[in-house]
């Protein structure tokens, strides 16, 4: 027997990790997966990572939208459900009380589903439908609480679901641009795309008028934003990250986020389309000069 716990010990390893949408989880990964850990230098978005390469997830704007729907109606129902629950009570304090309970709650449920249909319109037409766009992060707060849940309970993966939201974001980031100004753009790249992409993309600098900058995490690519002073970002990532920057930046800049492809697996000789980045440096900047 204690040969055989020696061989256990040997070859497994016991790693406790914070996940941040899902919480605390304990997992156990074999040595060599180990050691696809080890030779490379996972950001704080992936210290969870158990080894295995789950490929470079691709969605359309459609689970976002439909899951945010789903969050909504549930968020309205649970706020209706309280309201009933709690209305006897409020009528033995004041004979008022339920109506004005009832009247916040139905006029919250409106405004939800009034906003998120605006934003689910001009995602689809590419026109900027929205109003009061301030205001709308109050609901992709809302919605981000539970997408990644909602995510979860059915079996899709968080970064199939980052994905997603990220193509329906770019979206609403093109329709609600001002148009026909030229933005000071910032692009932030990461530290473990390929070096012959890292060259070819910081090459692009002798083409546009762009600053283009290579961050080791989310901390310097706020620092680079709040020193260079952009009006317009686009932001190279993997998902996880893409997300915390959106959340950062985007209620105050323009932004269009690029997840990478992990044929390694994450933070490892990522890759990127360059079709689709030279095309959101044109949408900000317009053609190179001939």
């Amino acid at each position: 027997m204690a040969a055989f716990a020696a061989r256990v010990r040997k070859n497994y390893c016991f790693i406790k990790c914070y996940d941040p949408y899902f919480g605390v989880t304990l997992k156990m990964s074999h040595l060599d997966e180990e050691k696809k850990i080890v030779d490379r230098n996972l950001g704080d978005e992936w210290i969870d990572w158990d080894g295995k390469n789950e490929g470079s997830p691709s969605a359309g704007k459609g689970l976002f939208l439909a899951s945010a729907y789903a969050v909504i109606l549930a968020v309205d129902l649970i706020a209706f459900f309280l309201v009933y629950m709690i209305s006897p009570r409020l009528s033995l304090w004041a004979g008022w009380l339920p109506f004005v309970a009832w009247f916040v709650a139905i006029s919250f449920g409106v405004i939800s589903f009034v906003w998120l249909t605006q934003m689910t319109l001009t995602i689809l037409s590419s026109r900027d439908l929205i109003t009061l766009k301030s205001c709308i992060w109050i609901l992709l707060d809302i919605i981000f609480a539970g997408i990644f849940r909602l995510a979860s309970l059915f079996g899709i993966s968080k970064d199939k679901m980052g994905n997603s939201f990220i193509t329906a974001y770019n979206e609403i980031s093109r329709a609600t641009k001002p148009k026909g100004r030229k933005e000071k753009l910032l692009i932030l790249l990461p530290r473990c795309l390929t070096k012959e992409q890292l060259k070819e993309i910081t090459g692009l600098k002798d083409v546009y008028p762009i600053n283009i900058h290579v961050v080791s995490g989310g901390e310097l690519a706020r620092k680079k934003v709040k020193e260079l002073r952009p009006t317009a970002v686009i932001g190279v990532a993997c998902e996880r990250d893409l997300i915390s920057g959106i959340r950062d930046v985007g209620k105050k800049i323009s932004l269009i986020g690029i997840p990478n492809q992990r044929p390694e697996g994450p933070c490892k000789n990522t890759i990127i389309d360059m079709k689709e980045l030279i095309e959101a440096i044109e949408f900000y900047v317009g053609p190179p000069a001939k």
